[in-house]
């Protein structure tokens, strides 16, 4: 009596607790192998009750539901990228079987056959639920929308539906007989139970997947429908539109309603981008800005919206061209195929909007940066954001490889086994970079410097990752790779503070008295001593120090104030007075202006003095032979 009332409890109470539940199937009828049904065969008949059938029940309905918790919990925590195998295992079994059925059916042995052939579908249906699983946690990663699930779930439903399982059920239930004593008859039931219990498991789980998609994946207003399906119905239901719309329904695959909406997303959009990315410069400018200067405030704001501009009008824009595109293609394959390379342009707005604020905010800070920081070079500072460059460039060709399907990782292994052809082909670039780094660090010449090699002279206009630009003073554009001006013999010009050469001999005739000879040396020595262009100890003021100095700053800084004022030598038409001193500033015009200001002085000093300048003469004495024949009688 008792086992009756569980039998009536089970019957009234069971679709209720059936229908309680997320799943939405009924319980999965799992067949049992060889030793399980034997074990049952011989229970005796008076246990196999209610009380069996509802212990029976009852653990397949709790082990589904802990089958799709874990499913989705696995999903979720995406553990299934790293614990399920990779399909190149199930390839290299797939081809073996192909091998060994090839090979029986020479022989005509038809059993082994089927055999084989069950085991070949049941590792196809596993590694392609086992990548449906990968890619409904990728298509989660990369944002895809709900028709891209739904998709991939139903392909996969089909293809497990498409095996036709019954055509083998004779042939089961025929070689079920001779298990005990055919090896190859206990493989192919075996081999056909596996496959039958997948099945049903997998459609199970993957059903309950395509109906509750919101388990692992939330809905997203945005990328889902927008929420447009019902102002599109709205509008092709209105009289006169409603004819049309069925026409291009049929024959262009949309209708009037969808149509409008998706120009007038554009349209939307289109408007908005004038006060969106004001909010936007807004916005960032306060994160920016700690200083109270409204003309710093008002560059900072200047230089962003220089800087996204561009980025976020183009990012509207596709994201209008994206929705119509969701409204007005009905092919989700195309979708799926289309949507890798419009996320691969988001990934390369973004990385262009950040390289254009980082580039744009160094222009702001770098001139502040530099004059604080003495040690920094501004080429540096270009070269990094280089660098920056491309390693963001890098990260979108990642992403996008990503976004196809590509695995990255295969090519990184193929690039370390080619890495020494590579590092062949391209030594002379990597020279290059690598000699650029050692410029960099060297400082032997910075940008805008002047400087001179055996092959060339002119300013440096920059330095680059591979190659150096040089200015030449003809206004020529010369590009050296900077190996070779790395390993070059460099005169720079430009680094010094304080000093220009200038050198001159002043002649004075021989008719001059050495006393204002020696008057206008020392006069023009007090004349230089105090000009204001000229360097000298009274001009400059160089701090001495009593510490140990491995590299004596004057040097090293370029400062010069050497001053010599001296008689220096007999010539052949002049005595000559050495004038050598520097000129406070190595500016090229200064030091002009400097050189012409001191020979007007010394033309004053020489007039004064009593001396005239020697230019080179000859004096002929003509000798008289008469003079000389009287001379010689008397």
């Amino acid at each position: 009596m008792l086992n009756i009332y569980k039998f009536l409890f089970i019957i009234l109470f069971l679709p209720q607790f059936l229908l309680s539940q997320d799943i939405p199937t009924t319980p999965i009828k799992l067949l049992a192998k060889e030793s399980q049904q034997q074990q049952a065969i011989a229970k005796p008949t008076e246990q196999t009750n209610t009380d069996d059938l509802t212990q029976n029940i009852e653990d397949q309905i709790d082990s589904e539901n802990k089958l799709v918790d874990d499913v989705i919990n696995n999903i979720n925590n995406e553990s299934y990228l790293t614990t399920l195998p990779e399909k190149n295992y199930y390839d290299n079994e797939i081809l073996f079987l192909t091998n060994r059925i090839n090979a029986n059916n020479l022989q005509k042995n038809t059993l082994a056959v089927k055999r084989d052939e069950l085991r070949v579908e049941f590792l196809k249906e596993k590694a392609t639920y086992e990548d449906t699983l990968k890619n409904i946690i990728l298509g989660k990663q990369e944002f895809r929308n709900k028709k891209y699930f739904e998709e991939i779930l139903k392909n996969n439903i089909k293809q497990i539906q498409n095996f036709k399982l019954d055509d083998y059920a004779s042939l089961y239930e025929s070689e079920s007989k001779n298990s005990s004593v055919n090896k190859v008859s206990a493989d192919l039931v075996d081999n056909y139970i596996e496959l039958y219990n997948q099945k049903h498991t997998q459609l199970f789980v993957l059903q309950y997947l395509y109906s509750n998609i919101q388990k692992f994946r939330a809905s997203n207003f945005f990328i889902d429908e927008f929420n447009l399906k019902y102002l599109i119905d709205k509008i092709d239901n209105v009289k006169g539109i409603s004819f049309i719309s069925s026409l291009t329904s049929y024959h262009l695959n949309f209708s009037i309603g969808e149509l409008i909406i998706a120009l007038l997303i554009i349209l939307f959009f289109r408007l908005i981008n004038r006060y969106l990315i004001v909010i936007i410069t807004n916005f960032i400018s306060k994160l920016l800005i700690k200083d109270k200067n409204h003309n710093l405030e008002e560059n900072i704001l200047f230089h962003l919206k220089d800087a996204i501009n561009s980025p976020v009008i183009y990012s509207l824009y596709l994201f209008s061209i994206q929705l119509s595109m969701f409204i007005l293609v009905k092919d989700q394959t195309f979708i799926n195929s289309v949507m890798p390379w419009i996320n691969t342009i988001y990934m390369a707005l973004l990385t262009w909007a950040i390289y254009a604020i980082l580039d744009n905010s160094i222009s702001i800070y770098a001139q502040n940066l530099l004059e604080k920081y003495q040690n920094v070079r501004k080429e540096m500072i270009v070269f990094i954001l280089k660098i920056i460059k491309v390693v963001l460039i890098l990260v979108v060709v990642l992403f996008l490889f990503t976004q196809l399907g590509i695995d990255v990782k295969a090519i990184a292994a193929s690039l370390g086994v080619g890495g020494i052809a590579i590092a062949l082909a391209a030594k002379d670039t990597l020279a290059n970079f690598f000699a650029s780094l050692n410029i960099m660090t060297d400082n032997s010449f910075s940008q805008g410097d002047w400087i001179r090699t055996n092959d060339f002279e002119g300013t440096v206009v920059d330095i680059r990752m591979r190659t150096t630009r040089i200015r030449t003073f003809d206004n020529a554009m010369i590009t050296v790779p900077n190996s070779q001006i790395a390993n070059a013999h460099i005169m720079n010009w430009s680094k010094r503070k304080i000093g220009r050469r200038i050198k001159m001999s002043i002649g004075v005739t021989y008719e001059s008295k050495m006393e204002d000879i020696v008057n206008l040396k020392n006069d023009i020595h007090d004349m230089l001593l105090n000009h204001p262009k000229i360097a000298t100890n009274k001009t400059i003021n160089i701090s001495k120090t009593k510490a140990f100095e491995a590299i004596k700053r004057e040097d090293l800084d370029g400062i010069k104030n050497t001053l010599l004022v001296f008689v220096d030598e007999y010539s052949s038409s002049s005595i000559d007075i050495l004038v050598y001193c520097f000129s406070k500033s190595p500016v090229w015009e200064e030091w002009l202006i400097a050189k012409e200001e001191v020979m007007v002085e010394i033309s004053k000093l020489v007039e004064k003095n009593n001396c005239a300048f020697a230019y080179p003469a000859q004096t002929i004495f003509l000798k008289n032979d008469n003079e000389t024949k009287e001379k010689i009688e008397d």
